[in-house]
Order: structure tokens, then C-alpha cells, then sequence
């Protein structure tokens, strides 16, 4: 009776209608290797035609971008990179692939392993990362892109091109602070953990957040990074209007403190009451 049931699974499974069906060859999957192809040739107009104009772009970030906005952030590869250059398709399992996948629900979607490779125009650095991205299909058309990948070395280009050009919107505060009377370091470093765990809750584009402490134990200095001057604002009123403006001032007092940065004018009404220092961008770069 076992064996009976055995034998009738295996025939239903055998039965069922195949979940779909994976090409390498096909029209489709030609269309993405001339994406490919007239990427690395800087070319925009094949990708208007191919693409949707209802098209949803998503990015690593998990930005969601309409046609015009991924045409714009294509464009944007093209200004920050050259000598784009992707590794050539076998189909044999091993290594890059490009493969159309078409389901028994009749949703297409083709899939992409590659290698980005490029020099950066304004690091000057040559680069080289792996990346996944699937395109699903309506018709002839590609209706949406998903990508999978580390976007760090664009974002280290838009950071170095923002300091050639010197318009950066990132912010850094830079305060030396002394330790007051009467707070020993398990104190201190009690207090920094209630501190730094309520900027990570409420502030996520405060990217950086340290404290460094002298060897004498005597002084500390706080790095502060934000993406903008929006969200040094908000760190601003998140810290005098919460739990940990009084203490701070009772344990420290505040010897220097710099602003570097482009500060927009709002921000610098916003810290009027403060003595600040402010530096504004003339070399470098900034993560």
C-alpha cells in the first residue's frame, strides 16, 4: 500500500504543468544584451525604446524610480564612469548569465549575473563588483528592473564629484568638549550609549556619531556627520527637546565647536544661540 502511494505521488507531480520554463536564447534575453551593450557604449536612446513608460525602477537602496528618473540615474553612470565594460555571457551555469524565465502564470522575467567593471572620473579609480537585476516583461516591453548589488562605489563617486564641485550638502559638527568634575568614564561611557542610542532611533541620516576620548581622560571629541542640513536640524531640535539636554551640559563643557560643511542659512539660524565656528568646503571629500 506504501509503494501504491509512492507511485501515485510521483505521477501527480509528474502530471502537474512545469512552473516555468528558463531560455538563454530567446528575443528577450538578446534585448537585455543590447542594454548591456549600448550601456557600456553610453547610450541612452535604445533604453527609452525598450523600457515601459510605466516602468518601476528599483535600486539597491530600494528606491522606488519611475522611466524618467531611471533614465536620469542612467545618464548619471555615464557622467560619473567611463570605459563601462561588462564580462561576456556563456550560458553554462559556471559564471555570468543572462537567462529568461517564463512561468505557467505567463509572468516573464529575464535575470542578470554579471560584473560591473569602470573607472571613476572623478576618483580617478578603476572598479569592479558583481551585480544581479531582473527585468519583468509585459509584452515587449520591460515594465520593471530590481537590482541587487553593493551600491558603495557609486556612492563614493557622487561624493568625490560633490567635492570637485564643491556642493556638497553633507554636514559635520566637530566639538572638543571637557570632561567636568565628578563623572568618571563608567559614567561617561554609560551616558554615551543612552546618547548614541537614541540618535540611532530618531535620526537615520546621521551617518556618523563618535566620541573620542583624551589619554589623560580629561576631554573628549564628538564627531557628527549628516547628509544634510535638514537633518542637523533635526538633530538640533531632537536634542534640546529630548531627554539628554540637561545632563550633557551637566558633564561637559563645550571648548570649540565647528560646523563644516555648506550650512545652509536655515541651519545657521537654528544654532544661533550656539558659538560656532563655521568652515565651508574648499577640497576633499566626505563620506
Amino acid at each position: 500500500m506504501k509503494k501504491i502511494l509512492v507511485l501515485l505521488l510521483i505521477s501527480l507531480f509528474a502530471c502537474e504543468e512545469p512552473h516555468g520554463i528558463i531560455s538563454t536564447s530567446d528575443e528577450k534575453s538578446d534585448i537585455i544584451r543590447n542594454v548591456y551593450k549600448n550601456v557600456s557604449e553610453e547610450k541612452i536612446s535604445y533604453l527609452k525604446k525598450v523600457f515601459s513608460d510605466d516602468l518601476v525602477f528599483v535600486d539597491p537602496k530600494r528606491n522606488s524610480l519611475n522611466k524618467t528618473e531611471f533614465i536620469e540615474s542612467t545618464e548619471n553612470i555615464f557622467d560619473l564612469f567611463e570605459n563601462i565594460t561588462f564580462e561576456e555571457t556563456v550560458s553554462d551555469g559556471l559564471g555570468t548569465e543572462i537567462e529568461t524565465n517564463v512561468f505557467s502564470n505567463g509572468v516573464i522575467w529575464t535575470n542578470v549575473w554579471n560584473t560591473f567593471t569602470a573607472t571613476g572620473k572623478y576618483t580617478g579609480q578603476k572598479i569592479s563588483f558583481p551585480f544581479h537585476i531582473s527585468y519583468q516583461w509585459e509584452d515587449d516591453k520591460i515594465v520593471k528592473e530590481v537590482q541587487y548589488y553593493d551600491p558603495s562605489s557609486f556612492d563614493n563617486e557622487i561624493n568625490a564629484k560633490a567635492a570637485i564641485n564643491k556642493n556638497s550638502k553633507k554636514i559635520t559638527f566637530l566639538l572638543n568638549l571637557k570632561i567636568n568634575k565628578g563623572y568618571n568614564n563608567k559614567t561617561i561611557s554609560e551616558f554615551l550609549e543612552t546618547l548614541t542610542n537614541f540618535v540611532r532611533a530618531n535620526e537615520p541620516n546621521t551617518y556618523d556619531y563618535n566620541y573620542s576620548i583624551s589619554s589623560d581622560n580629561t576631554k573628549i571629541t564628538l564627531l557628527e556627520k549628516y547628509k544634510s542640513s535638514e537633518d542637523a536640524i533635526l538633530h538640533a531640535d531632537n536634542f534640546e527637546n529630548g531627554p539628554n539636554f540637561e545632563k550633557f551640559f551637566k558633564m561637559f563643557t563645550v571648548e570649540k565647536f565647528i560646523v563644516a560643511g555648506n550650512s545652509s542659512d536655515k541651519l545657521k539660524d537654528r544654532l544661533s544661540a550656539y558659538d560656532i565656528d563655521y568652515r565651508e568646503i574648499i577640497g576633499g571629500w566626505s563620506f
